[in-house]
């Protein structure tokens, strides 16, 4: 086979599997005799900024100096404890009252105070933010004192209680625009029904997965899952009852999975189950168990719904996570086609002495 014939020779293999059958001998078999295959897909191209040697940020557009060098400084943020950033922010509002001293009672530097204590309140709570407006009106008074400020005591005070005033206020400010903020971020990620991450959470996990397997190479596994017949429950018991089905299902899936695998509702009543460092023996072993809890957790509520099931294995990291979501929901769909309440899986990526 040519070179060029080995770049295009990306397939995937899908694995009649259905639940109710065979032992799971024949499943986790590397090559059973009742695989059937065909070529799909493009494998080895580089597309894009990376054919030009750019990098290609985890949303997939080209990372540029500024954008790494704010992704470099995040991080190194994140690096610190809280009681890290808290003795930097102490360190620098005591820099500012010696630059207050060395500069004499001509110039108010009031306002520099301020950055510390956004730092060390944005970064270490709420608690630690007010310990700094105290330490900097502490130094307001001193650094007034030692660089030769002659103010009456009343007026010194004054003096202090408008700059802890302010302090507080920008401390107190601070922290609830933080928790707004990180409570807008969760919500802008979670599927409210089901509590589950939402598509654009699962995207961005799926993006980070895929960085990940470029780098290290090891296997990335995809669950596709569709309740089947689903409009018929709300036909027939309304949209009260399709609701308690889909939370029912978002509760078993987020208790049969592991802690670092991303379970989402893809929307409507799909759910996804991204499984990193997972090859295709534990997806389909993991797609047959979820197959049987389902349905039995539903049956013990009286609603016999089933599932249809693609499980889709990636040895290579495929080109996006909208071809990744692809790929599974082809797999799922010929599930659907093959009688439903089952599995149908398969590897992409292979080398073709693998077929």
């Amino acid at each position: 086979m040519t070179s060029a014939g080995r770049g295009l020779a990306g397939f995937l293999t899908p694995v009649g599997g259905v639940g109710k059958g065979g032992p799971h001998s024949r499943l986790l078999a590397p090559h059973p005799p009742w695989v059937w295959g065909y070529h799909v897909g493009i494998e080895g191209v580089v597309t894009g900024p990376e054919a030009s040697g750019a990098h290609v940020d985890t949303q997939g557009g080209p990372v540029t100096p500024a954008r790494e060098i704010g992704r470099d400084v995040k991080q190194w943020f994140h690096g610190f404890t809280p009681a890290g950033t808290t003795a930097i922010a102490a360190a620098l509002v005591v820099s500012v009252a010696a630059a207050d001293v060395y500069t004499g009672p001509g110039v108010d530097v009031t306002l520099l105070y301020l950055g510390p204590i956004a730092f060390g309140t944005f970064f270490a709570g709420l608690g630690p933010g007010i310990g700094l407006a105290l330490l900097a009106a502490v130094c307001g008074v001193e650094s007034s004192r030692l660089s030769g400020e002659n103010l009456a005591p009343p007026v010194l005070t004054w003096n202090a209680a408008q700059q802890l005033g302010v302090f507080l206020l920008v401390a107190v400010v601070l922290d609830a625009f933080k928790k707004r903020l990180l409570h807008e971020q969760h919500a802008a990620r979670t599927d409210p029904l089901t509590s589950l991450s939402n598509r654009r959470a699962f995207v961005e996990a799926a993006w980070l997965e895929l960085e990940r397997g470029r780098r290290h190479g090891r296997p990335l596994s995809l669950l596709y899952i569709d309740c089947d017949d689903f409009k018929l429950v709300n036909d027939r018991l309304g949209h009260v009852a399709g609701d308690a089905v889909l939370s029912a299902v978002g509760v078993t899936l987020k208790q049969a999975v592991r802690g670092l695998d991303t379970v989402a509702r893809l929307g409507g009543d799909e759910f996804g189950v991204l499984l990193p460092e997972v090859d295709r023996a534990g997806a389909v072993a993991l797609a047959e168990r979820l197959r049987l809890q389902l349905r039995e957790t539903l049956a013990g509520r009286g609603d016999a719904v089933t599932f249809s099931i693609g499980v889709v294995t990636f040895l290579r990291p495929p080109a996006s996570v909208d071809e990744m979501i692809l790929r599974a929901d082809e797999l799922m769909y010929e599930a659907k086609r093959s009688g439903k309440d089952r599995w149908r899986a398969g590897t992409w990526g292979a080398s073709e002495t693998e077929a």
